[in-house]
């Protein structure tokens, strides 16, 4: 039933893609037309042949370009469903992110002092988007070596955003930063 559904989603995003190109290449059209008729008057013979040799450039362009997105459509297709088949369920995301950045925080040399959650689920998409908000305390090198490690994860982590967070009260290790990590992450909604 998910795959009738999802068949449904890709054909109608086919036919409003091929909508478009085609409304496109109407206006196209339609430009070149009134373009020879204002530039006739004052063009010879060979400008006008020139003209149009170079609108009909632009159209087979516009026309070959149309044809590559329309034959990308199953691979994109293909990408889409490889995505939300690799997202934890939503019933077990949590932990599952939760125990991914402490390992990667852990492999870093990093101590994750705080992690909140803030889920919006995508309406008609079957997907979860979550925000997490974070504070790691280590060195720049760890920082480094943190954000690494979450490009590697077989988790999806977007970094929408680092900065340094205050120093608590008591702290004076000079080599230590505090930093507060914003990022995104995906799981299957409903699952």
């Amino acid at each position: 039933m998910r795959r009738d559904s999802s068949q449904k989603k890709y054909a109608i995003l086919k036919y409003v893609i091929l909508g478009v190109l085609g409304t496109l290449l109407a206006a196209d059209a339609a430009m070149t037309v009134y373009s020879i008729r204002m530039a006739s008057s004052a063009m010879s013979p060979q400008q006008q042949i020139a003209a149009l040799r170079i609108q009909l450039k632009l159209l087979n362009a516009d026309l070959k370009r149309a044809r590559e997105i329309q034959q990308d459509i199953p691979k994109t297709k293909a990408d889409c469903e490889l995505f939300e088949n690799s997202l934890p369920p939503a019933r077990a995301g949590y932990s599952v992110i939760s125990a991914d950045l402490e390992q990667i925080g852990h492999n870093a040399g990093l101590q994750i002092e705080t992690l909140s959650f803030h889920p919006t689920d995508l309406a008609g998409r079957g997907i979860t988007e979550v925000a997490l908000d974070a504070v790691v305390s280590g060195d720049y090198k760890n920082v480094v070596r943190l954000v690494n490690g979450m490009q590697r994860s077989h988790n999806h982590y977007i970094v929408d955003g680092l900065s340094l967070a205050n120093e608590r009260s008591g702290q004076a290790a000079l080599a230590s930063v505090r930093v507060n990590l914003h990022l995104k992450s995906y799981f299957k909604a409903g699952a």
